[in-house]
């Protein structure tokens, strides 16, 4: 069974929307956002001032220190 059976349209609308004001009002909030860009196949943290950067996880690092910059990705990059 297809699953878009379950969700009614104005939920399925409702999602990404509410994904994208989740990121700008963390970025508002001055917190750095992490994300996977499925279309680039890269793991991005983005900053409050605008700049993002392409991470990569490092596996059991503790919190502070689980991920490293390769490198920031300018405005077509980005």
């Amino acid at each position: 069974m297809d699953s878009d059976y379950f969700f009614e349209d104005d939920f399925k609308k409702a999602v990404p929307l509410a994904g994208v004001r989740a990121r700008l009002e963390t970025l508002a909030a001055g917190i750095p956002v992490f994300y996977r860009d499925r279309e680039r196949d890269l793991d991005i943290m983005e900053q409050p001032d605008g700049r993002k950067f392409e991470i990569c996880f490092i596996p059991g690092g503790s919190r502070e220190n689980n991920y490293k910059v390769i490198r920031e990705l300018d405005e077509r990059a980005a």
